[in-house]
């Protein structure tokens, strides 16, 4: 018995040894300058990045929606950059909390923006052949029509003369824009735009069916046709609503048994 109490008391000071070393080590981290400058220098582009993140996610997002927010991420990394080498930190709060920073590291923050940058440019090079076609479905009335397809270039000249419209793009979502042009004086232009409103901005979508389906189709649900479930998931991910008085007026008897 006194054997296992001093067992016992020998890993209790061992444990309280093991702590103390742990917590002296940590302390000494957060007491290191330059590793809290590099922790918050981080921290602080971490919480811009998550920014974007959020930003392009959520649904009724267009491709040129978030094109536009990858182009000012890329913008901000270029501001970022040019004052931290002015030592300007009003956008690194956690940075400037830091009572000094030593120019050197501002240098080496100033280049390492330079990556993201680069991988931005790279990952989303895609983008730059189509920025023109982009530019036709988000600006219709501000595009150079010397510069667009010749189909699209008389209707981009006819689309600015019209008052009416130019109200309508203002007041109206894009899409509810294009579908209220004539199909006899812009066809072209609406062709465009399905095109490019067609494009899958993200997987946003796709997640979304696959969760409603994991949702629905469980052990309680065990008799769910691949009928049914198809037609579940289309009108769980679509934005039409049922017209069920006009469903109610079609059918002439509401129980097959009767």
């Amino acid at each position: 018995m006194c054997f296992r109490a001093s067992l016992a008391a020998e890993r209790r000071h061992c444990d309280h040894d093991f702590h103390e070393k742990q917590c002296s080590a940590e302390c000494e981290m957060l007491e290191d300058t330059e590793w809290l400058s590099d922790f918050a220098f981080f921290t602080d582009l971490l919480c811009h990045m998550n920014n974007l993140n959020v930003k392009m996610q959520g649904k009724n997002q267009l491709i040129d929606d978030i094109w536009a927010h990858l182009k000012a991420f890329k913008l901000k990394l270029n501001l970022f950059a040019l004052q931290l080498a002015k030592n300007r930190l009003s956008h690194f709060s956690k940075l400037n909390s830091i009572p000094s920073v030593n120019e050197e590291k501002l240098k080496n923050y100033e280049d390492g923006l330079k990556k993201p940058h680069f991988e931005f440019e790279r990952r989303f090079q895609d983008f730059s052949p189509i920025q023109t076609e982009l530019d036709i479905f988000t600006m219709p009335f501000n595009v150079n029509c010397e510069a667009v397809r010749s189909d699209l270039q008389l209707e981009l000249i006819e689309l600015p003369s019209n008052n009416h419209l130019k109200q309508s793009f203002l007041n109206m979502p894009k899409l509810e824009f294009y579908k209220s042009l004539s199909k006899v004086s812009f066809p072209n232009l609406i062709s465009h735009a399905q095109k490019i409103s067609a494009m899958f901005a993200s997987s946003y979508i796709c997640e979304q069916v696959f969760s409603t389906m994991n949702l629905k189709k469980n052990y309680f649900t065990s008799r769910l046709t691949d009928e049914h479930l198809a037609s579940f998931l289309r009108i769980s991910t679509s934005h039409f609503e049922p017209q069920y008085k006009e469903l109610l007026k079609i059918k002439s008897q509401f129980h097959s048994s009767h």
